[in-house]
């Protein structure tokens, strides 16, 4: 029987080649989903199945008659049930690291953009208010005040794989650096050399609050106006992970009323922004159109990934980058030794 791949969300920023999978003799099937439904009638013979913010539910999962493989084309896995899976014996993968050093960097450099007022400086130059002793706007309204980075605080909220790319960074800046994530062990912070702390303290004591944290529908609006009126009157908040950690009515009014002193958003609700959202119209906010992971290498990467994990599994090898790396005695219960290469 034909290993059988259906795509039934692709990405817009990822191709997919079908003759990629011809080469390992697999079947490739394109079949845009929407619904848990369509997905369900689409994947439910399918092998391996190639998503993107597609409901993957018990219900869905349950339904999959042959699925050995749940690749999530995005670093954000939440619509789909890991649990579930696992305890059908389902691999679920993802691109993983593909993009960690570019988050890393592009985080920086909004915090520097920040911290240096670039943004502001450069649109008051290209309105001919130049720096001089005759047009004072820039020295007396825009600069005031800048802080240098030296000895500030940077809190990073979720301590995984980016926010720890982020640490030797800020560190060559002279950044202290401190971090909240319960669910890592002690130990990581003590071999970084990051404090642990906890998210209240990181509120109020940070200069740059950073987040880093992976999405659950628990985090939702886990900054709002009670947080931030916690913060620094000084602090920016930098967001490189998901728009929805933040209440973005409450973070405008933050930012009108003076309980922060800027933000730098590279990521917003719904994935778009409408050209009358009140962010756009405050001087204290830059905002990226979600391309914190963009380089030519990541795209590279991200482009190969499904299609080299999908490979594996067909070889008899476990997919390198699993998110439920429990799964594997579930999967060889159900599927039994289906290739040679896995134990």
């Amino acid at each position: 029987m034909t290993f059988k791949v259906v795509m039934v969300a692709p990405n817009p920023a990822i191709p997919h080649d079908a003759e990629d999978y011809r080469k390992i003799g697999a079947e490739f099937v394109n079949q845009p989903c929407q619904t848990e439904d369509e997905v369900i009638a689409a994947a439910q013979d399918a092998d391996a199945i190639i998503t993107f913010r597609r409901p993957f539910t018990r219900r869905v999962i349950a339904r999959l008659k042959r699925c050995k493989l749940i690749y999530n084309d995005g670093t954000g896995y939440e619509t789909i049930d890991i649990a579930a899976a696992t305890e059908y014996g389902i691999c679920v993968s993802y691109p993983a690291d593909y993009c960690t050093s570019e988050v890393a960097e592009h985080t920086m450099a909004l915090i520097l953009a920040c911290a240096r007022k670039i943004v502001r400086l450069d649109r008051a130059v290209r309105a001919g208010k130049w720096n001089s002793y005759e047009r004072k706007e820039i020295r007396l309204k825009i600069l005031p005040p800048v802080f240098p980075l030296e000895g500030k605080t940077l809190g990073l909220i979720g301590f995984g794989r980016i926010a720890r790319a982020v640490v030797p960074r800020a560190r060559g800046f002279k950044l202290r650096v401190i971090a909240y994530d319960p669910y890592v062990p002690p130990g990581v912070f003590e071999e970084l050399g990051v404090e642990s702390a906890s998210f209240d303290y990181l509120l109020r004591n940070s200069d740059f609050v950073s987040i880093h944290a992976a999405f659950t529908e628990g985090a939702k609006h886990m900054l709002g106006m009670e947080q931030f009126k916690a913060m620094k009157p000084t602090a920016y908040l930098v967001n490189c992970a998901r728009g929805d950690f933040i209440d973005e009515r409450a973070l405008v009014t933050a930012l009108t009323q003076g309980y922060l002193a800027g933000a730098a958003l590279d990521v917003v609700q719904g994935e778009g922004i409408r050209l009358d959202h009140p962010l756009l119209k405050l001087d204290n906010v830059i905002l990226t159109p979600h391309t914190a992971f963009y380089s030519e290498e990541s795209r590279l990467k991200s482009a190969r990934r499904p299609y080299e994990e999908i490979a594996r599994l067909v070889k008899g090898e476990w997919p390198q980058w699993l998110l439920n790396p429990e799964v594997k005695e579930n999967f060889l219960r159900r599927w039994g030794n289906i290739s040679p290469g896995l134990q």
